[in-house]
């Protein structure tokens, strides 16, 4: 049930999400069918669950500075209050109510009652100097002695306050003495506790995943490459619905090709009366094709937008084995041994030998006492005077 801030009262569905934090903007719909309609806080007087939490918009004092974070905890105490116009969870109902806003901060209760400001009880801690001048974490809740003096008036509310636990429950005990023995009415206020404590439960989540992995491999001879991928995934929903626990297993694959240097063939003969050595690269083409399945572990983080979308962050881990699609098979040329074609460093497993070329030519250049340039260029025709012989060394 939402009721408007016009007095109007509408039954339907609202997304809940199980809300820990007061919600910024709820989604609404008056049937299954209908359309959702997005309601602010400012545009509703009160939320109301079937058999579920109540929620009421409310202007209240809340300190800012409050902090149970470690990493965030200021040195010494220096509230810092100011009114936040907000849901607020209602815990009691009554002369003296009970109220809950939960910030990522720190958790804090108001308590209300007539004829006294709200009073707002929060978890703080903060660092203070300790011996030696070490920084320590003091806690500055000192609520017992906020509500003895807040129910200073009423003997058995300032009784239950000295002994409270700060939970619900505890101050709710403390606020229902001062309803049952010093308010006008003497009857305790109506309870929500038991639906405030009431969580959601975990739900599964699976469907088809599709789209694009970059692969790069440690082999500088095979280029990145950005190939297609699919599978399935699932996850498990915790009860917050902001957080699952996300596993996945797809299968994307990649092929293409390179060439690599197996041999040389030298050739020596006189062009022009010069001398000429020439080694000439027999080069060997490779195709690959290969399979990598994949799983992946880890979570995902989902944070609501306005207009039934969200945001996701996730990470994880994942692990990927490559399985090749076809062998070695030499078609031409002589046999390569194993060491040769090895392409496993860049995790290719598998490749198939497509062929071999073979280049033959000389190479115009001078040669100088022992240095040989090796810039290969085709010749389509010899001198006639040149005399040649070559002698193949693989």
């Amino acid at each position: 049930m939402v009721v408007r801030s016009n007095g109007d009262t509408l039954r339907g569905e609202i997304e809940n999400n199980f809300w820990v934090d007061p919600p910024k903007f709820i989604h609404f719909r008056q049937s299954s069918s209908a359309a959702a309609e997005l309601l602010r806080p400012r545009q509703l007087r009160a939320v109301v669950f079937a058999g579920g939490r109540y929620f009421r918009f409310e202007r209240l004092p809340i300190d800012h500075a409050a902090e149970t974070r470690l990493d965030r905890l200021p040195q010494g105490y220096h509230p810092d209050v100011r009114q936040d116009s907000l849901l607020a969870e209602v815990l009691l109902e009554g002369p003296a109510e009970l109220l809950r806003v939960v910030r990522f901060s720190a958790t804090h209760y108001l308590v209300r009652r007539a004829g006294q400001p709200v009073l707002d009880l929060s978890e703080r801690e903060y660092l203070s100097p300790g011996s030696g001048g070490k920084l320590t974490v003091t806690n500055g809740n000192n609520y017992r002695a906020q509500l003895e003096l807040y129910f200073g008036d009423c003997a058995a509310a300032s009784l239950a306050a000295r002994g409270a636990v700060f939970t619900p429950e505890g101050l709710a005990a403390v606020v229902q003495a001062y309803n049952e023995a010093c308010s006008a009415a003497r009857q305790p206020a109506r309870s929500w506790l038991t639906q405030a404590a009431t969580t959601g439960t975990a739900s599964w989540r699976v469907g088809v995943v599709a789209g694009a992995r970059y692969l790069r491999t440690d082999n500088a001879d095979i280029p990145p490459q950005l190939s297609p991928c699919g599978g399935l995934y699932g996850e498990v929903l915790l009860p917050n619905r902001s957080l699952a626990l996300y596993s996945e297993v797809n299968l994307s694959g990649f092929h293409g090709g390179f060439c690599k240097v197996g041999s040389y063939v030298q050739t020596s003969g006189i062009v022009n009366g010069q001398p000429v050595v020439t080694n000439t690269p027999v080069v060997t083409a490779f195709d690959y094709q290969a399979l990598l399945p994949s799983f992946r572990l880890g979570f995902r983080y989902f944070y609501p937008l306005p207009r039934e979308q969200q945001w996701l962050l996730g990470g994880g881990l994942e692990a990927g084995y490559v399985m090749g699609i076809h062998g070695f098979k030499v078609t031409d040329g002589p046999s390569i041994d194993a060491g040769e074609a090895d392409v496993t460093t860049s995790r290719v497993i598998l490749a198939r030998y497509s062929g071999l070329l073979r280049e033959h030519g000389l190479a115009q250049a001078a040669v100088h006492g022992q240095r040989r340039c090796v810039v290969f260029r085709r010749i389509c025709a010899t001198a006639p005077n040149a005399e040649l012989s070559a002698e193949p060394q693989h």
